[in-house]
């Protein structure tokens, strides 16, 4: 890889519309539909790292930049379709959970096993779980909210961290492959 002239904050992106290339290049795809069926990218343009057009490469790779960290963020807090309960205020939190998991239908033969899931988790860990998907709080906002009571700082990845402890954990319990994670651009 070339030493760029400039800090480099966003990853080489191959499959975006557009990107920074590893030599400093910026470069812009499309999408087309070749005769064998398949859609593959197609380099449209590159635009050469210059002395005169630096400038305006840097912009461009810092808006990718931030482009990437707003569709991190937007898939950790992705809403996962969760409602309040008719009769929010009675009962076990978590029973009112599992219920809102199986959209609503108390009967569901699986509730036992995501209740028995909960029981598993550390207090802390029912917290967030609870505050995440019960209250639909965003996992920044339960973080600014933890700082904010404990006094301590919590960075952005250890909120992170713990909500994918979790689903690690649910995954290992009821025997599933954990998701891999997609960042994808709009576009």
């Amino acid at each position: 890889m070339t030493n760029l002239p400039f800090e480099r904050k966003s990853k080489v992106n191959t499959n975006s519309d557009n990107y920074l290339d590893a030599n400093g290049n910026y470069v812009y795809t499309r999408m087309v539909h070749r005769p064998n069926g398949q859609w593959e990218r197609e380099v449209i343009d590159v635009v050469p790292l210059t002395a005169e057009n630096m400038e305006c490469i840097i912009v461009l790779e810092e808006n990718d930049h931030d482009v990437d960290l707003a569709e991190r963020y937007d898939a950790e807090n992705a809403d996962y379709g969760f409602h309040a309960h008719k009769d929010a205020d009675e009962g076990d939190p978590f029973d009112r959970l599992a219920v809102q998991i199986f959209d609503d239908d108390p009967e569901h033969p699986d509730m036992e096993k995501v209740l028995a899931f909960i029981e598993t988790l550390t207090p802390a860990q029912k917290d967030l779980l609870y505050a995440h998907l019960g209250e639909r709080k965003f996992l920044e906002d339960i973080r600014r909210e933890e700082e904010a009571t404990t006094g301590k700082k919590i960075t952005k990845q250890a909120m992170h961290n713990r909500w994918n402890k979790i689903i690690a954990k649910a995954c290992k319990y009821f025997g599933v492959e954990k998701p891999k994670q997609l960042h994808k651009r709009g576009g």
